[in-house]
């Protein structure tokens, strides 16, 4: 539901990722709060649009908390069949998410590709934070299993990524904290100097 507040920009943000990464279950969190267990994988794409309060840096009125930002989230599904689709639906894109699972080095693997896809289609730099999901597992899984800090510090060092957030949407860890942060950037990206609530 839009609330009565004046909409100072829209932000188009994509999650992107290989197939059971955890993308859904990131959408589902932000988006509604929800999650679920069995979620299937995604067809295609889900689409939403949430707001975030923002307060203007150079607003000192008593009206400086009427304000906010747009997020458009595309949650692309990331099944070898589908990705034909994404790279006309990545135009006009403010920011990204490249998600893998922190318990599968295969998932991890898949990022490289979908790092030069959103390269070759976004004109110009963009902020793209790389999110570990599911870290509720990590005390469960063999070490073997865990996709190691080094190894995800050269992943940002290399293609000059804006952050690392290790979350986990069933336990609703982190995953706000790396929405805002996203806007934060695509806000600082703009030019726009405000303050999300």
């Amino acid at each position: 539901m839009r609330p009565n507040k004046e909409v100072i920009y829209c932000f188009k943000i994509v999650i992107l990722g290989g197939g059971g990464a955890g993308k859904t279950c990131l959408f589902n969190r932000y988006c509604f709060n929800s999650f679920n267990m069995n979620t299937e994988m995604t067809i295609g794409l889900n689409f939403h649009s949430t707001y975030l309060n923002i307060a203007l840096d150079e607003d000192k009125s008593s009206n400086s908390n009427d304000k906010c930002i747009v997020n458009s989230i595309f949650d692309f599904g990331g099944q070898e069949r589908f990705k034909s689709l994404i790279p006309r639906l990545l135009n006009g894109t403010d920011g990204a998410m490249l998600v893998f699972d922190l318990t599968s080095y295969s998932s991890f693997q898949q990022l490289e590709n979908w790092y030069n896809l959103l390269e070759s289609k976004i004109g110009g730099k963009i902020p793209i934070l790389l999110i570990g999901s599911k870290s509720d597992l990590l005390k469960t899984t063999s070490e073997m299993e865990i996709v190691q800090k080094d190894v995800i510090q050269e992943m940002i060092k290399k293609n000059d990524l804006e952050g690392f957030f290790k979350t986990s949407s069933l336990e609703n860890y982190n995953v706000l904290d790396a929405f805002k942060e996203l806007n934060r950037l695509m806000l600082k990206n703009n030019n726009i100097k405000a303050k999300i609530e």
